[in-house]
């Protein structure tokens, strides 16, 4: 999920659409996960929140972190393109170019070895620089230095600004230092500060990584046990190719001949196991093929894994590009799951955003699902930075389901988990199994309305 605070509001006007559902004949029930709707129970009987956290844990702790165009991405697709093919679906892969990778390890003695982003001015391609670490407080100044930085690496908790860090590596260069490593900060909204890629004005012959917040504090840790000691490599990846992963379930007859698609990205950014973000949109997906494969439905569905989506949606903008206008016109809906299980309190409710605020089957199907199972947390909304946006922009009815938190629009403040976007974006720091069972009922259901048969209207 590639965030930006511009776009994201409530369109108010739409809290009321969950109440409109009684003249159709739906009936919320006051227990969560039951409805009285027979379709529902088709979907809510066989969704295991269990099953999808599998998938997530396969992601996050097998492969890791996925960064769009790595090996690990394709790592990821197989296994995804693996299990749908298990499921029995006819799967493709759709390749596109992305852009070169700059990529840090810091690695210590025990083995272990951190993800970080690379300076693309600093030393790349070469040999490892192995030496101790020293921790400098400030670094704008070179008396900020200690008399013994030479030879060292040198970690600073970044400047607030990018002239401030240029002047941070400068100095620990000027100083002697062998290796440098800059700390993000916290953001604005109490979240911690992921990894990066540093901007530097001149080439500089030393590594230059940029860290997320968490791993300058783990660096501190191990400094208060004694001398610690790092290798860093850092690498340019070229020549990149990311993937989409394409599953197909044909209609059971040719009814409209409309297209339906549940789709979730698979990587993460650099230094992220992406558990939440979006490793649980994928488990989410694979369960939902693995239940819905045993339905007949009356429109074909697609089940795609987006590649590249932190990198600027771009397997989402590629298999939109790629269609034709006939082809996009056959698009009757399109649900993609981005961050559906946080176990993060202050993300308490679960909404579907469409770019605009407008509503569409997607969202109108999924709130009438809520609605019915009994279910406070969806909520409508306007979020304009997921994969939902290529398919908006091309004229195809599409949302966003993510978990979050609103506390006031005027002025905004709304939250996300903190570990979003870190090394701490892990089953056990950031997964919950009732928010992804939640997740799995409401979308499971409202996708299940569309594809065997129209949402009846909510006008009426």
């Amino acid at each position: 999920m590639v965030f930006r605070k511009k776009g994201l509001k409530v369109a108010a006007s739409l809290l009321a659409v969950s109440m409109a559902f009684g003249s159709v004949g739906y009936a919320a029930n006051d227990t969560a996960g039951k409805s009285a709707y027979s379709q529902d129970q088709k979907i809510v009987a066989r969704v295991d929140a269990e099953r999808a956290i599998e998938h997530v844990r396969y992601l996050s702790e097998e492969i890791g972190p996925r960064p769009g165009g790595l090996e690990a991405e394709h790592q990821s697709a197989d296994y995804i393109a693996d299990v749908l093919k298990g499921y029995g679906y006819k799967v493709e892969y759709q390749y596109f170019p992305v852009a070169d990778q700059y990529i840090g390890a810091a690695s210590f003695a025990d083995g272990t070895s951190w993800q970080m982003g690379a300076a693309p001015n600093g030393k790349i391609n070469k040999e490892a620089v192995t030496a101790e670490v020293i921790f400098v407080e400030g670094g704008t100044n070179l008396g900020d230095f200690p008399a013994n930085t030479a030879g060292k690496i040198v970690v600073m908790a970044r400047g607030a600004s990018t002239a401030d860090y240029r002047a941070q590596v400068n100095n620990a260069v000027e100083k002697g230092a062998a290796g440098v490593i800059l700390q993000s900060l916290v953001g604005s909204r109490g979240n911690y500060g992921q990894t990066f890629n540093p901007s530097l004005t001149g080439k500089v012959d030393v590594p230059v990584f940029g860290a997320a917040f968490i791993q300058g504090e783990w660096i501190k840790e191990k400094l208060a046990e004694g001398p610690v000691n790092i290798t860093l490599t850092a690498e340019q990846f070229s020549n990149l190719q990311s993937v989409n992963v394409i599953a197909t379930k044909p209609a059971k007859s040719q009814g409209d001949g409309k297209q339906v698609i549940l789709g979730a990205h698979h990587d993460s950014v650099v230094g992220a196991p992406g558990g939440n973000d979006n490793a649980s949109g994928v488990g989410l997906m694979l369960e939902l093929a693995r239940v819905y494969k045993g339905y007949n439905t009356d429109k074909e569905m697609k089940f795609i894994a987006f590649g590249s989506e932190e990198r600027g949606l771009l397997g989402a903008r590629h298999y939109v590009n790629q269609l034709s206008q006939a082809e996009r016109d056959n698009i009757e809906a399109v649900f993609v799951p981005d961050m559906v299980a946080t176990s993060y309190g202050p993300a308490k409710n679960l909404y579907a955003m469409t770019p605009d605020g407008s509503r569409n089957v997607v969202t109108d199907s999924t709130t009438a699902a809520g609605a019915r199972l009994g279910n406070s947390d969806i909520l409508p909304g306007t979020f304009g930075s997921s994969d939902h946006v290529p398919f908006h922009q091309a004229g195809i009815p599409a949302a966003l389901f993510i978990w979050m938190g609103i506390d006031s629009w005027s002025p905004l403040v709304y939250h996300i988990e903190k570990v979003y976007h870190t090394p701490q974006d892990t089953i056990e720091d950031n997964i919950s199994v009732e928010r992804m069972q939640s997740a799995l009922d409401v979308i499971g259901s409202g996708l299940f309305d569309v594809v065997r048969k129209d949402v009846p209207a909510l006008n009426k």
